[in-house]
């Protein structure tokens, strides 16, 4: 049983390692980034570090990067970078900082990600738990950053699938790039340090991508 989202919106930020000036964004919903999102959704604040770490342990995921949002063919991977003055930024050193320093920001550009989520053995937190505060958040939802509103509603239901590739398989505009804890056989691995650890630490896991081709 799979509980789908379509994540879509003008602008989308998955942070992926800052270097403090520059802060990009990686091509897809990281898993810090979709656990945050679940946890304004349940009301879990930041100080609850130990129900953060739960949460996150309750599901495994896939995101797919899609072709095309309600018949209009999207470009993916489109990226976009503004300016922000940060005060009291870190030197690369990290014994002392900036007064202030401009930063670099980057954003996702009018992209559409289908999202399949599972349950995961164990789970803190249940699927129906987390559907229903999506569709009734304690806090306001985002794409990665406050300034990154929805444009439309994430919650898009249910489905029974044999696992997250043939979940993704099952909803509409089957074509794009799939990011997939689950190994699918033609795929390739990267790293990517986005598990949370509390305190603002991350793991490292193993991403398994591949090219989903419409039919």
């Amino acid at each position: 049983r799979c509980l789908i989202l379509a994540l879509q919106g003008v602008l989308q930020a998955w942070g992926k390692h800052s270097y403090e000036t520059l802060r990009p964004t990686e091509l897809f919903p990281t898993r810090s980034g979709l656990s945050g999102f679940f946890a304004a959704a349940l009301g879990i604040t930041r100080e609850e570090q130990d129900e953060l770490l739960l949460l996150d342990k309750s599901y495994v995921y896939a995101a797919r990067c899609d072709s095309e949002f309600d018949g209009r063919k999207l470009q993916r991977g489109l990226r976009t970078t503004d300016l922000h003055t940060d005060k009291n930024v870190r030197t690369v050193s990290g014994k002392d900082t900036k007064d202030t320093e401009v930063t670099h920001r980057e954003y996702l550009e009018d992209q559409c990600f289908t999202v399949a989520v599972m349950e995961s053995g164990g789970a803190r937190y249940s699927l129906d738990g987390i559907a229903a505060a999506i569709q009734k958040p304690a806090f306001a939802l985002h794409l990665g950053r406050k300034s990154c509103p929805l444009c439309t509603p994430p919650f898009v239901g249910f489905c029974e699938a044999e696992d997250l590739h043939d979940a993704l398989m099952k909803q509409p505009n089957r074509g794009g790039t799939v990011y997939s804890e689950e190994p699918t056989e033609g795929c390739f691995t990267m790293p990517v340090r986005d598990v949370p650890m509390g305190g603002r630490r991350f793991d490292t896991r193993k991403v398994y991508c591949y090219e989903m081709e419409e039919s």
